[in-house]
């Protein structure tokens, strides 16, 4: 018959725990038998002892050898006695039944006390024995010594744990067979609990478990704690139903919003300007753009458009929140300043209109930082105006990046009494301009650490004058690094450009 696991830890705990109360029993019981046997010894040799003293008294006066070699060989038949010898008050052996003669060691055993003298010995081929030595007349007529053998001590005591670890086993035994029918009556429903737990894994809920009838039979005849196991078990496996059957469902449902995102997604990407260089036509400047959204849409955007032969005007923005509604507005804002941008010239009344045009009905209350640039391709003279937006870098011929000055204008979408003004920049050839999102500047480590707009600024500056598509390429590549694979929390979006007419007349040279 195979032993279950259970079975075989309770016989281990089990011989431990008899091991040790037989340990512990026998000891205990060795230890009160010696010193019961002990004192019981003690008594009888005292009691022989002082027998013979005050029976014999007129004998060891008179010296009377034969009288008292006749008493003492009838007290060696006694059990526990092994040697009898009386000796006077000058240490003259009397009588004894020691044959031939009594050991050297007796003889010279202080015999001075008055009182009865107890003392345990080994004389040599004797072993140990309990020497009793009663005086006779207080001493002055000598004393009489009887050994007690204590082997019969130790015997006795052997006797006595033999006997009791046999019992002791009987129990053992006896406990052994009752623990293994209690242990099959708990390890029989547990195996079904156990063999059922392993094919949750590989079951498809379609159809009842082989043994659920078994496991529903164990709860209702049990009325112990396997009985509330087993109807826990079942409830479990019926919630497990269900959750499975509405898992699926949601996957469905999850799989199809993703799907929709997805599309969503690529729409949201056709309507950036993805294909560079975007104006192959033009030698007056170089520029590059890139978009990665923390989601399957996402809020941030940029845009450029020649509104002329001598005007490029380009935005970056970010809108508030994550998502389809952050996508949705973006879309809007987008075509809002497309449509602005063909109105006005100057960069602050673009972003009035375009901050006058969210406001209206803007239920949702959301907003969008824009920054917003004109760029003269005859003079390099670049026209913007920041509506709360991180200020762009100028990029000089020699490396250094600094920010632009601020214009001082707050988000669009946020009232539609804010103002914006506008600030002229002039780009030599060779010069540009870094526009990015605080996705860059606040992507994150795993520890929650920022990039910072400080390790913008020295990636920016590791390059001197560099083209906008290796300056945004060599910045995302220090975040990513950055960053150490954690997680994208926000879009990540840039904008570069380059001003590099150099020969026309009119124009710098």
């Amino acid at each position: 018959m195979k032993l279950t696991t259970l079975f075989h830890k309770t016989l281990l705990v089990m011989v431990i725990l008899f091991g040790i109360i037989a340990a512990a029993t026998s000891i205990l019981s060795a230890w009160n038998l010696y010193h019961h046997l002990t004192t019981q010894y003690r008594s009888k040799g005292i009691a022989l002892a002082k027998s013979i003293a005050d029976s014999n008294v007129e004998a060891l006066l008179n010296s009377s050898a034969a009288t008292l070699q006749a008493t003492i060989d009838q007290f060696l038949g006694i059990e526990g006695v092994t040697y009898v010898f009386v000796i006077d008050a000058q240490r003259t052996i009397l009588a004894h039944t020691f044959v031939p003669q009594v050991p050297p060691e007796l003889t010279l055993l202080d015999d001075t006390s008055r009182d009865i003298i107890v003392r345990d010995i080994s004389p040599r081929g004797i072993g140990d024995v309990m020497d009793v030595a009663a005086p006779v007349l207080v001493g002055v007529a000598g004393y009489v010594h009887i050994g007690m053998d204590k082997a019969i001590i130790r015997t006795a005591i052997w006797s006595a744990i033999r006997d009791q670890q046999l019992v002791l086993f009987a129990i053992f035994l006896l406990s052994l067979g009752l623990a293994n029918i209690f242990v099959k009556r708990i390890s029989r429903p547990l195996e079904q609990f156990t063999t059922q737990v392993a094919r949750l894994a590989t079951h498809d809920f379609a159809t009842p478990f082989p043994e659920q009838a078994d496991v529903a039979l164990i709860a209702r005849q049990s009325t112990d704690e396997i009985g509330a196991l087993a109807t826990a078990f079942l409830s479990m496996e019926e919630a497990l139903t269900q959750s499975i059957a509405h898992l699926k469902e949601t996957t469905a449902a999850k799989e199809r919003i993703e799907s929709e995102l997805q599309v969503a997604r690529e729409i949201q990407m056709s309507i950036l300007p993805r294909i560079f260089p975007a104006f192959p036509q033009c030698t007056e400047f170089e520029l590059h753009a890139t978009i990665e959204p923390a989601r399957e849409v996402g809020g941030d955007f940029y845009d450029f458009v020649l509104v002329d032969n001598d005007r490029l005007c380009f935005t970056i923005g970010d809108v508030s929140g994550k998502g389809v509604p952050a996508s949705l507005f973006m879309a809007v804002t987008k075509t809002l300043w497309r449509v602005a941008v063909a109105q006005h010239a100057r960069p602050d009344l673009v972003l009035t209109m375009l901050n006058n045009e969210l406001c209206r009905d803007n239920e949702s209350g959301m907003f969008v930082t824009v920054f917003h640039g004109v760029l003269h391709l005859r003079t390099g003279e670049i026209q913007y105006s920041n509506g709360g937006h991180n200020l762009p870098y100028h990029l000089s011929r020699t490396g250094q990046a600094q920010f632009i000055a601020n214009t001082g204008g707050m988000a669009l979408g946020v009232t539609d009494m804010a103002k914006f003004a506008t600030k002229t920049l002039r780009l030599d050839v060779g010069e540009g301009l870094f526009l990015y999102t605080d996705g860059v500047t606040e992507a994150m480590d795993s520890d929650g650490n920022q990039f910072t707009e400080e390790r913008l600024q020295a990636s920016l500056q590791r390059d001197q004058s560099p083209p906008p598509k290796a300056a945004i390429q060599r910045a995302l590549d220090e975040v990513k690094h950055f960053v150490a694979g954690a997680e994208q929390s926000d879009d990540i979006t840039t904008l570069a450009l380059r001003y590099l007419h150099t020969s026309e007349e009119g124009r710098p040279t």
